[in-house]
This record gives structure tokens, C-alpha cells and sequence, in this order.
């Protein structure tokens, strides 16, 4: 089901900047895979625990291919509804915000490798998550020269993270782990964003399209070198 109007323009305005930041096009529109019901989320992904988070990937993987929905709970949509964050994005929607991204980099992603039968792991996807984060909100903040956001961000999404108390070890393990290498990426990426927004665009085009195995490679590569 579809949410109301300036909700899903923001959800299409962010999905093409994904896209566009990657020139990778997922194929499908996010909004007509968006569910924002809780009950019904629980209902078809059998109550996961994920879901009490207010944003989760769904996904069903069958003989033709893959089903998917996107869980974005109501009232996140209607928070960032009633103060548009694309035209200026307060402090206090940055969690609102960034579970938004979180979800759409979940969606594009998947849907950009099943189209090309690449496979991945859930640490792949949580870790092109965090940088996806990263990205877009300091995109948005150089866009919106919103100076304490791009001085404060990296600490906000780096620095102290508190997990969720419903996740499992083996959950909580992987966050953890998506987190760290994601902070170590980010970290340098900063620096490359400030000093011209678009530079560091070829190498997230690339980092976008590796393995796990050689993402984490480049991370490590361009954290020695950085040391």
C-alpha cells in the first residue's frame, strides 16, 4: 500500500539518490513494496523480531525468483512527513531518517544483485547499509550546508552504538561487525566528501559492486594507508 503523497516522494526522491550515487537501478519502484502496518509486517515475517525496530527488509526467496516488502513503520513516514528533511533536516529526525535509508539500501541492493544472480550475505547487506547511511545524510548535509551535521555525523552513526536488546547473539555479532568495517570505510570516505562531494564517487560505485571479501580487503588497504 502506498502512504500519502509527500511521504512517497521522499521515498522516490531517496531511492534515485541511491541509485544515482551507485548507477545502479534496482528496477523497481520501493513504493510499491511498502508495507507500513506493523501487524501486518509481523504477520509475514512471522513475528521477527526485527520488526519491532520499525524498519526491515522482508524476503522470500522461491522457484521464481524472490518476493520482497519493505516494513517502514507509520509513524516514521508521518514524523519526517511534517517537516520535509530534504529541505532541512533536523537533529532530531536523524533516527527516523536514517532508518529510512537503511531500508532502501536494503531494498536496492537486493534487488540490483538478484537481478544479476549475484548472491550476498546478511553481513553484506547490513554493511553497504551503514556506508548508504553515511553517504546519503552527508550528501544531504553538504547540500543543505548544515555544517554541525557534516562536523557531527560520523560520531553519531560511529561512536557508541546501542544495540537493540531483541537481537540474538549471531544478530547482534553481525551488526556489530557491519558497524566496525563500515566506520573504518567512512572514516577516510569523510575526508574525500568534504573536500569535493563527488570525488569519492567512483570509488563507492566500486566498493558497491565488489564481494564481501574484497570490500573488506579495500577497507583494510585504505585504512593502512590512511594510518
Amino acid at each position: 500500500c502506498r502512504t500519502r503523497s509527500s511521504a512517497t516522494d521522499m521515498l522516490d526522491r531517496l531511492q534515485q539518490q541511491l541509485s544515482d550515487t551507485y548507477q545502479a537501478d534496482p528496477g523497481y519502484d520501493v513504493r510499491d513494496f511498502l508495507i507500513t502496518d506493523r501487524r501486518v509486517a509481523h504477520a509475514i515475517s512471522g513475528d521477527n523480531v526485527l520488526t519491532a525496530g520499525g524498519e526491515t527488509l522482508l524476503v522470500q526467496e522461491h522457484e521464481e525468483g524472490l518476493s520482497m516488502s519493505l516494513y517502514l513503520e507509520a509513524g516514521i513516514l508521518e514524523r519526517l512527513e511534517s517537516d520535509d528533511p530534504l529541505t532541512s533536516l533536523r537533529d532530531e529526525q536523524l533516527d527516523d531518517f536514517c532508518k529510512v535509508i537503511e531500508g532502501l539500501s536494503h531494498f536496492n541492493y537486493v534487488a540490483w544483485r538478484a537481478s544479476r544472480d549475484r548472491s550476498m550475505s546478511l553481513l553484506e547487506l547490513e554493511l553497504q547499509a551503514e556506508v548508504d547511511k553515511f553517504v546519503s545524510t552527508m550528501q544531504l548535509a553538504l547540500h543543505q550546508g548544515d555544517n554541525e551535521l557534516l562536523n557531527g555525523l560520523y560520531a553519531r552513526l560511529f561512536n557508541d552504538i546501542a544495540l537493540r536488546p531483541e537481537l540474538d547473539d549471531e544478530q547482534s555479532e553481525r551488526y556489530r561487525a557491519a558497524t566496525e568495517f563500515a566506520a573504518r570505510f567512512c572514516r577516510g570516505l569523510r575526508r574525500r566528501m568534504l573536500e569535493k562531494g563527488d570525488v569519492a564517487l567512483p570509488e563507492l560505485r566500486r566498493f558497491f559492486r565488489l564481494p564481501l571479501g574484497e570490500k573488506i580487503s579495500h577497507i583494510n588497504t585504505r585504512a593502512l594507508s590512511s594510518a
